[in-house]
């Protein structure tokens, strides 16, 4: 009997070892399956962390500054301004701007236009730019690229878009890029031209 006894108490100590054994294993299994889940998530994270970062130090590095806005005219005896003269740069530190993606809506209060890059002419639509200055020869009319230390001026063409630039006339223009903040630029054009055929209208 004591013999039997024995024996018992030994197998169920070894059903009851297998059991934890099974448990233990079973831990490890799911342990190992939230470590990987926790991988990939901590991956995936920093992979969309990285690209906001990118993404939000483009917009905070491309500014275009508008340096000054001249107006023109024909003859001195017209009463409104028929070009406009931006002459932009970029801020320090910013990213180049392709200005071929440059979008600038402008208006005079009456007329609202959205005017795109255009390499030839200054229309009812579109503008165009010349270089200034241009340190790295990176603007060409095939790629017109402002990068730091370039100096363009940008030509908008009042008559064409159907401007009413008068003496007392509040302008505003904005330089949308592709990325980055847009440069916004508001002016009253002054209460006589006097006899100049070139009005500084900015700052």
């Amino acid at each position: 009997m004591k013999a039997n006894r024995k024996f018992r108490m030994r197998e169920e100590r070894a059903q009851v070892g297998i059991g934890t054994l099974i448990i233990f294993i079973a831990m490890i299994l799911v342990a190992a399956i939230a470590a990987a889940v926790l991988i990939n998530t901590a991956s995936s994270l920093q992979q969309k962390a990285q690209a906001t970062g990118k993404e939000a130090i483009a917009e905070v590095a491309s500014n275009i500054q508008v340096e000054s806005v001249v107006g023109n005219r024909s003859s001195a005896t017209d009463t409104t301004l028929d070009y406009l003269f931006l002459k932009v740069s970029l801020a320090p530190g910013s990213e180049p701007v392709d200005l071929s993606q440059v979008v600038i809506p402008i208006s005079d209060g009456q007329t609202t236009q959205d005017l795109t890059w255009d390499s030839a002419n200054a229309t009812s639509t579109t503008f165009t730019a010349s270089e200034i200055r241009d340190v790295d020869n990176s603007f060409t009319t095939s790629t017109p690229v402002l990068t730091s230390g370039d100096l363009i001026q940008i030509e908008i063409n009042a008559t064409a878009v159907g401007l009413s630039l008068d003496p007392r006339t509040e302008v505003s223009v904005t330089l949308s890029p592709e990325t980055g903040a847009p440069a916004i630029v508001e002016f009253t054009t002054p209460n006589s031209y006097g006899t100049d055929l070139y009005i500084e209208l900015y700052p």
